[in-house]
């Protein structure tokens, strides 16, 4: 008797304005982690299937949010990292980012945190504060 399960997942790829609607085939170990993605179609690229078992594996996202202005002519700067990063790290990331505050003026794309919980990707500004 075998101890994993094959279970068929449809999810859309987000790495294009296609959003193609992927079915993967997924083996789970007893557990219900993720052993293989056994098969990946739907995606009209290759980059589908890549997001497919990035997104069964270590899903990854942009982080988007603001932190406090010192001195501006606006209260909050909006912020957001500047390449995907795990999701499982987003908590922790907002943890950290919470009790940041800048000092203006900033400039869209300056780094407000460098190497964010040393993933080696920067937080940038969003847009100009004066």
């Amino acid at each position: 008797m075998s101890d994993t399960v094959i279970e068929t997942l449809q999810f859309n790829c987000t790495t294009c304005p296609s959003e193609c609607l992927l079915t993967v085939e997924v083996e789970r170990d007893a557990n219900g982690a993720v052993v293989e993605a056994r098969s990946v179609t739907g995606n009209n690229c290759p980059r589908g299937d890549k997001f497919a078992h990035q997104e069964l594996t270590c899903p990854m996202r942009v982080l988007t949010t603001t932190v406090t202005v010192s001195g501006g002519d606006v209260a909050l700067l909006p912020v957001r990292t500047a390449e995907a990063i795990p999701l499982a790290l987003h908590a922790q990331a907002m943890d950290l980012i919470r009790g940041l505050v800048v000092e203006a003026p900033i400039r869209m794309s300056d780094v407000v945190l460098p190497n964010l919980l040393n993933t080696g990707i920067d937080l940038i500004a969003s847009m100009d504060v004066e």
